[in-house]
């Protein structure tokens, strides 16, 4: 997998990269601290699985860098990684061809939940405070934690690996599960996977 991570500041790339490279797999990263560098990367010809983008970049107007890396990268995963919460920059950003948004200041179990989704090239955006989201069901009737859980048991991840991603116990894990049988009416991991999957937009 082939990733390019657009961001000006340095400490942020660096904790980013400790992230990816924490995960199984082969990954190649490749660094831009400006729209230019980046334009440059991509008009090389080469092709982007994950493009991790900063919207606050020295030499671009925040409004069209997405936009940008959409026309020059249309089949790459674009990922909104910033500091910008308004919703109408989101909004944009998802607008002109962005797939996902993760604030930079998410929790370390939500950036370890999203970075696991991104490399399997699953779309992720948080599971709350998003105005610019329609509620599903799921939100109505799970916590936050809960929701995390739910997107990863329908990955198949047993409880060992889930616990593990969100850095608390098993024994967590199975409390969360009974109370997410009990909100939702089910008696098994299959049925409550099932449950989640169709209630997603």
């Amino acid at each position: 997998m082939k990733i390019l991570i657009i961001d000006p500041q340095f400490l942020t790339r660096t904790g980013l990269i400790h992230v990816l490279t924490s995960q199984p797999g082969s990954i190649a990263i490749y660094e831009a601290t400006s729209l230019e560098v980046a334009k440059s990367y991509l008009n090389s010809g080469e092709m982007y699985d994950l493009i991790f983008a900063e919207l606050d970049l020295p030499d671009a107007d925040h409004r069209f860098v997405t936009n940008t890396l959409h026309s020059l990268a249309p089949n790459s995963h674009i990922v909104l990684f910033t500091w910008r919460r308004g919703t109408a920059d989101i909004q944009t950003g998802i607008a002109q061809g962005a797939q996902s948004y993760l604030r930079k200041d998410a929790s370390a179990e939500s950036v370890k939940l999203a970075i696991h989704g991104l490399l399997q090239d699953k779309p992720y955006l948080p599971t709350d405070d998003l105005p610019y989201r329609k509620q599903t069901e799921a939100d109505r009737k799970l916590s936050p934690r809960q929701r995390e859980i739910m997107q990863l048991l329908a990955q198949g991840l047993s409880n060992k690996e889930i616990a593990n991603i969100l850095g608390i116990t098993e024994g967590t894990i199975r409390v969360h599960l009974s109370a997410i049988f009990k909100a939702i009416k089910v008696s098994n991991r299959t049925e409550a996977t099932l449950w989640y999957l169709l209630r997603q937009n």
